[in-house]
């Protein structure tokens, strides 16, 4: 086992719980759509992720490749972004896939954006950039130009987060 990609996952888990206890803290998925999330949803898709949590690193460390719910947070001067991407696959302890799945076939820009940022949440807390994909009924596709769709994203919705009174 590897101490510096079980300190990264470390980190990574840490990180999340703080921004969890933070009042400044924004989901994904209200920062993709640019307001809350969309009611019963993403009530719904928020209290199974709860549920799921007890991740330990040691089972991403110890499979030489798994895929799996994985908790993300990073701390920008607005508050934290934070979420937990539907599917992370680890391949020998290193984040290289970024699935968002839906349940239904429509990828539009919503679904492209929430993908992309957890993509860039990736990138800040391991350093190594995915590959970005939305899974539907019919099949995978993958977000072409992630990156700045990410960033233009958090560009647009900076000052709307930061000015509004959680």
């Amino acid at each position: 086992m590897s101490l510096y990609k079980y300190k990264l996952l470390r980190q990574a888990l840490l990180r999340y719980e703080r921004a969890k206890q933070s009042k400044e803290m924004y989901y994904v998925s209200e920062v993709a759509r640019g307001s809350r999330g969309r009611g019963f949803g993403a009530d719904i898709g928020r209290e199974v992720h709860k549920a799921f949590w007890g991740l330990d690193p040691e089972v991403i460390l110890g499979t030489e490749e798994v895929s799996l719910p994985f908790p993300l947070a990073w701390r920008f001067r607005f508050g934290w972004l934070l979420g937990v991407a539907d599917l992370v696959t680890f391949k020998n302890a290193i984040p290289t896939e970024v699935v968002e799945v839906k349940s239904y076939d429509a990828v539009k820009t919503y679904e492209a954006t929430q993908a992309s940022l957890y993509g860039l949440l990736i990138v800040l807390n391991f350093a190594v950039k995915p590959k970005v994909c939305v899974k539907t009924p019919k099949g995978m596709v993958v977000v072409a130009d992630w990156e700045n769709l990410a960033l233009q994203t958090l560009s647009v919705v900076r000052k709307q987060l930061k000015s509004r009174v959680k």
